[in-house]
């Protein structure tokens, strides 16, 4: 996967569909204006649900975004939420008197973990055609936020999130590619580096700097 930058039970997060709140409050939008009384900020809700068909149009908007060329096509984004639809999870921003707006989302498929044999399967082969639904690793293909809502806490969410859904299945790891710009939130939610990627994008150091292999480790 690519990033670039509390008492409820996993059952609980998955009946509800609407409770996992951003870094586990509400969000406030910046106050505008120096007035000698300030307006009342905003709250802002950020809830993780799962994607629907018709949120991939949307969704595919955010993946552009984040990752400008190296985000996921439409038709990509439908098989991903095919493959493994439990994986494919939304970011949702709820505002008072406002529509439902799609910031972040993550999307996982199954491997096997003798795969990737190559550095080259990582970057040719579409994440959608390396699904193994007899596979025991979830590999987390994508993760993004929208750049205007970062250091929020909804990427740390999104990702724990994603690794209930690794537990649920019984699986043995989560893995995911990250760069230098966000191993640190990687490593906050229990990822460990396995190795580097050095020859992995290496036309698009400016989205990739300094890929690496990541794991977590689920039994």
């Amino acid at each position: 996967m690519k990033e670039n930058q509390g008492t409820t039970t996993s059952s609980q997060r998955t009946s509800n569909q609407a409770n996992s709140l951003a870094g586990g409050a509400p969000l406030r939008a910046p106050a505008r204006g120096m007035g000698a009384v300030a307006a009342r900020p905003a709250i802002l809700r950020v809830v993780i649900r799962p994607a629907r068909p018709d949120d991939l149009e949307e969704a595919t908007l955010v993946e552009r975004r984040v990752w400008g060329r190296l985000g996921a096509s439409l038709n990509e984004l439908q098989r991903r939420l095919f493959a493994l639809p439990e994986a494919f999870l939304l970011a949702e921003l709820q505002r008072p008197g406002q529509a439902p707006q799609i910031v972040g989302l993550t999307n996982g498929l199954l491997w096997t973990r003798d795969f990737p044999r190559s550095y080259l399967e990582y970057e040719r082969i579409l994440p959608s055609a390396s699904h193994n639904p007899r596979g025991d690793v979830l590999y987390l293909a994508s993760v993004g936020v929208d750049p205007s809502l970062r250091a929020r806490g909804i990427g740390l969410h999104l990702i724990q999130e994603a690794i209930e859904v690794g537990r649920r299945r019984h699986l043995k790891q989560v893995r995911l590619i990250a760069n230098s710009r966000a191993r640190s939130l990687y490593e906050r939610a229990g990822f460990a580096t396995v190795r580097p990627l050095p020859r992995l994008f290496r036309q698009h150091r400016d989205l990739m700097p300094q890929p690496v292999l990541m794991e977590l480790q689920l039994v």
